[in-house]
């Protein structure tokens, strides 16, 4: 029995030859459409890498061209009349209009090794360690290191946030991950604002110290700032 796999909501259109071939097609209601492909109701779609990597890569080859509302992986919903209920649902029409022009950046900051060097206020804590390489010495050395660091991310990320935020309709702060993570952002910018977003971050890579490597990745879709499970029963 055949279900429907969905990836997102999206504008009528056309689709790229190569995503039709696939077996990706666009259910319209108005001006509407929700992009799916047909699966197996009675096996469900595992996470793997490759289906993962198909799920965004299906969301933002179409996301170039013009708004889509992604979906978390994994919904599938048991029917076309299932897919048009989803379309009715007058959330949809403020959120394509709200999206249409816009994308989302992940904004990812990491330090060097040689970060821990040059952090503040370790001087006597390395000394004593130095002379007597103990469990105590070790332990307030790193319980230190480790303050240190926190006080170091707390002032590189209220930084960043003061050169970014005004470039941006909406930011949301996550965890950075890593012993030497910094800082862990997902922008939402007009699609013109790109250009933008990353030169200041050319600038202000020159003024933080110690160094601090972003990793900038998009336009994306905004994958962060829309959620569309309240309008799907998964």
């Amino acid at each position: 029995m055949s279900a429907l796999y969905l990836y997102g909501v999206t504008r009528p259109r056309r689709l790229p030859p190569r995503l039709s071939e696939k077996g990706i097609a666009l259910i319209r209601s108005g001006d509407r459409a929700a992009i799916v492909s047909p699966v197996d109701a009675n096996s469900p779609v595992e996470a793997t890498r490759t289906n993962l990597l198909a799920h965004a890569d299906v969301v933002e080859e179409l996301h170039e061209r013009a708004v889509v509302l992604p979906t978390r992986f994994g919904i599938v919903l048991p029917d076309q009349a299932a897919v048009v209920e989803l379309l009715a649902a007058p959330e949809l029409v403020t959120l394509l209009q709200l999206h249409r022009d816009t994308a989302e950046l992940t904004l990812k900051g990491a330090y060097e090794e040689t970060v821990i060097g040059e952090l503040p206020g370790l001087g006597r804590l390395r000394a004593a360690y130095r002379r007597s390489p103990s469990f105590e010495n070790g332990f307030a050395l790193g319980e230190a290191v480790a303050g240190e660091l926190a006080r170091r991310r707390s002032h590189d990320l209220a930084r960043v946030l003061s050169s970014v935020e005004p470039l941006a309709l909406e930011v949301r702060v996550g965890e950075p991950s890593g012993e030497y993570g910094a800082l862990n952002l997902a922008l939402l910018v007009k699609r013109s604002g790109v250009a933008a977003v990353s030169a200041a971050l050319d600038e202000l890579a020159a003024e933080l110290s110690p160094p601090l490597r972003f990793t900038l990745v998009g336009p994306l879709p905004p994958y962060s700032f829309v959620s569309l499970e309240s309008q799907v029963a998964a």
